[in-house]
């Protein structure tokens, strides 16, 4: 697409990237400044899981990583270092990348430049999530693999798989891919090495409840792919622009077909292939998962459409998708100064708003100096009280992504179960925050109110905190 513009557009690109990169930038440095950690469940059990070795059904690569960060402060700027420069490596190496399949310095820049943009991507980079991490070495096995060292491709492939598990199809795909190449001995090399790493944790996962998915009726397992697939289908559009719709899920299956006809790579797009198929059977909404994948995918549509009658509408699209992601990335970081927190990816419009960090804080100081050392807390958001109180925390109830996600909306929480945890785990006090953004949370509060109105539990009073931000006694408990 770049490689035949004429000198005054080059020069114009020239220009317009050093200042889109500088914003950028800037997005990424308010966000890393936010200093709310833990506040979605995923990123709080990544973190309590490093710090405490709970030995939650979390691949460990990640954890493992993030563990010595742990050791040396618990600050969240430190902590962020870790997901924010494997971003920076992981943009690097894909511009690296692009190159060897043929895109030219302007094409991969472009790309890489619409990846950097996309608001779910500055999320993931500035919060503990693993998938930064999954994009390195996936990126780097894709590169090994190319440059036919099939040694270092399988050491990435199988360290990719212990951070994200649905990294098993980057395995599958390198055995294929070099098998068709008729590299018999490269191929053993590769799978031998990444099974090393990733036998022991799949044969783990299977040992320990296995695919979710696999344990799902044949209706309600028919409803997550159809959600998923149109999900995927429409996660390139909403990661680029970080508007939340599904409609753009059609063109994105017209602009593959179209590239399945025209040309195609076997290297990266049979490992594109598995993972999207790998990502619809989740339990799990695959938006987060695909953003790794984004620039490849990008390019897989690129290649096709860089010259000939799609070329001004790449250009155009390519152009103004910039300004919906700019605008809202900004959106995202405008609650870091009041909030102290940025906002999460949601279909709804506009984002429930994330919890309040400074009150959490008064909540988390009140509770170290009021509450005995053995106490046992109860709290949705379990591990973030874990690690900012330092007592023992459990969540009441076991959390079912199907129902969460997928299922038509029911009590995903009941008095019940959080009264038999109370009685069994010995709980003496209940917190209670807002919790907007989670799927749970109006069932939580609910079976809290039941309980509160029941005389189980008696309010706590809390200077100086917000009345959302609630601790409640164990009628009775020491």
């Amino acid at each position: 697409m770049l490689e035949q513009v004429s000198p005054s557009r080059t020069a114009l690109i020239r220009r317009l990237l050093p200042c889109l990169l500088g914003v950028i930038a800037v997005l990424y440095g308010f966000a890393w400044f936010a200093p709310a950690i833990g506040l979605t469940y995923s990123e709080g059990a990544a973190l309590a899981t490093a710090v405490y070795h709970t030995g939650d059904l979390i691949p460990p690569l990640f954890p493992a990583l993030l563990a010595p960060f742990a050791m040396i402060s618990r600050q969240s700027q430190w902590l962020k270092l870790l997901p924010l420069g494997c971003t920076v490596l992981w943009l690097l190496l894909t511009k690296r990348l692009l190159s060897r399949m043929g895109a030219s310095s302007k094409c991969a820049m472009v790309l890489i430049v619409m990846t950097a943009a996309s608001p779910t991507v500055l999320y993931l980079a500035t919060g503990l999530y693993p998938e930064p991490l999954f994009a390195v070495l996936v990126t780097a096995s894709l590169l090994a693999l190319i440059d036919e060292k099939a040694l270092l491709a399988g050491l990435f492939a199988g360290l990719a798989t212990i951070t994200v598990t649905a990294g098993m199809t980057l395995i599958l795909a390198g055995l294929v891919t070099l098998v068709a190449n008729r590299r018999l001995r490269g191929a053993a090399v590769f799978t031998g090495v990444s099974m090393a790493f990733a036998a022991p944790w799949l044969g783990w996962c299977m040992a320990n409840g296995g695919v979710p998915a696999a344990h799902l009726h044949l209706s309600d397992l028919g409803a997550v792919f159809a959600q998923n697939v149109m999900m995927l289908a429409a996660s390139p559009f909403m990661l680029l622009s970080g508007y939340p719709s599904l409609y753009p899920g059609l063109l994105t299956a017209v602009a593959l077909l179209i590239v399945i006809v025209r040309r195609r790579q076997f290297v990266p797009d049979l490992f594109i292939g598995l993972y999207c198929f790998a990502l619809v059977w989740r339990t799990e909404q695959p938006m987060h998962a695909f953003a790794p994948i984004l620039p490849t995918f990008l390019w897989l549509l690129w290649r096709v459409a860089r010259s000939g009658r799609f070329a001004t509408v790449t250009k155009v699209t390519a152009a103004l998708l910039l300004l919906p992601a700019l605008w809202f990335g900004v959106a995202r970081l405008t609650t870091v100064r009041t909030l102290g927190a940025v906002t999460r990816d949601s279909m709804i419009l506009p984002a429930p708003l994330p919890n309040d960090w400074h009150e959490m804080e008064k909540l988390f100081a009140f509770i170290q100096g009021n509450t005995p050392p053995d106490a046992v807390l109860l709290a949705d958001l379990d591990p973030v009280f874990r690690l900012n109180t330092g007592r023992t925390t459990v969540r009441g109830f076991v959390p079912d992504n199907y129902r969460s996600v997928y299922a038509p909306p029911s009590a995903l929480v009941t008095t019940n179960q959080l009264r038999d945890t109370i009685a069994r785990e010995h709980v003496g006090w209940v917190a209670l925050t807002p919790d907007r953004d989670l799927p749970e949370a109006a069932s939580f509060h609910k079976a809290v109110a039941a309980m509160e109105r029941g005389g189980l539990l008696e309010p706590v009073s809390v200077p100086g905190v917000a009345r959302e931000y609630r601790l409640l006694h164990v009628a009775g408990a020491k």
